[in-house]
């Protein structure tokens, strides 16, 4: 990682890793761990969506197959943010739920889900209870 961003050994030591190139190691470490959530035997594959509209664009940093849904995910490093991307997506693909991964405690409020990094691993389990309930 500090090759590939070109930060220096006491930057990534000294300040929020989390943080570096506007979220870009979160978004790549919670891809990784996305990935290890997909069969073995299974050809891993990532994907996002983006809406190009002259009035409102939006991004949405993975989308998810698991069981029978449909799942949008965003990333954040930081504890800031609207999620207007996500919103947007839930609205326009009328999805059930949108998952949030950050730093923030576990919490389902306002058809999100957000998982702390540390719980990625969780994900199926969290989603097989939350469409149990």
């Amino acid at each position: 990682m500090q090759q590939a961003t070109g930060t220096s050994a006491e930057t990534l030591l000294n300040k929020d890793i989390l943080q570096i190139n506007s979220g870009s190691v979160a978004e790549q470490f919670v891809g990784q761990q996305l990935r290890t959530l997909q069969p073995i035997f299974e050809q891993h594959k990532l994907f996002y969506w983006c809406r190009e509209n002259k009035n409102s664009s939006a991004e949405i940093d993975y989308v998810i197959a698991m069981d029978d849904k449909i799942l949008p995910i965003e990333v954040k490093a930081g504890s800031t943010g609207k999620l207007k991307s996500l919103r947007i997506y839930l609205e326009e693909k009328t999805t059930d739920y949108g998952i949030r991964i950050s730093l923030d405690s576990l919490s389902f409020y306002d058809h999100i889900l957000t998982v702390p990094m540390y719980m990625i691993h969780e994900i199926p389990r969290l989603i097989k209870l939350k469409d149990s309930s």
